[in-house]
């Protein structure tokens, strides 16, 4: 799928929101001005590079945060001379939210199918334990769980019926 400029300003609107949701105590406030101002920025054609917003998620030193930024600039087109289309920013903030909330949901079925397995043998269930039970590749797991790769729905729906039935 070819991602596009403005999708991409909206993957870093929500990334923005999540490094301020892990940072408690960020001034909500603060927070609606640097995104207001963000979109000012891009609608009069700066590069999303030149923005506070981003350069606040530069400096974080979180590491989501840090790995999400990866996969974004990864994915990274040209910077486009059309029209601000927000339907289209709007998609990619979604986009990034939606991933984070599955990443979320894939930790939170792996701590529970450790904490599971550490009942039985003792011993907690590592990426590689997972992928033995479900014949998924150990550095997919692992990737997603560093939040360093989207979240496959096929893996998170089966690792939580694993984890619910073990």
């Amino acid at each position: 799928m070819k991602i596009s400029y403005i999708f991409t300003c909206g993957r870093l609107e929500s990334l923005y929101k999540i490094l301020c949701l892990t940072q408690q105590g960020e001034e909500t406030a603060s927070k609606e001005k640097v995104i207001e101002q963000y979109k000012k920025d891009l609608s009069v054609g700066r590069s999303f590079e030149e923005t506070e917003l981003y350069q606040l998620i530069e400096q974080s030193e979180e590491k989501i945060v840090i790995n999400r930024l990866n996969n974004i600039l990864r994915d990274k087109p040209v910077q486009q001379k059309k029209d601000f289309d927000f339907q289209e920013y709007k998609t990619g903030a979604w986009s990034e939210f939606n991933d984070y909330k599955l990443a979320v949901r894939f930790s939170n079925a792996k701590t529970l199918l450790s904490e599971k397995h550490f009942e039985k043998t003792g011993e907690y269930m590592t990426s590689r334990g997972v992928a033995k039970l479900t014949g998924f590749n150990p550095a997919n797991i692992k990737n997603m769980l560093q939040h360093k790769r989207a979240i496959v729905k096929k893996m998170l729906i089966t690792l939580e019926k694993l984890a619910e039935d073990y």
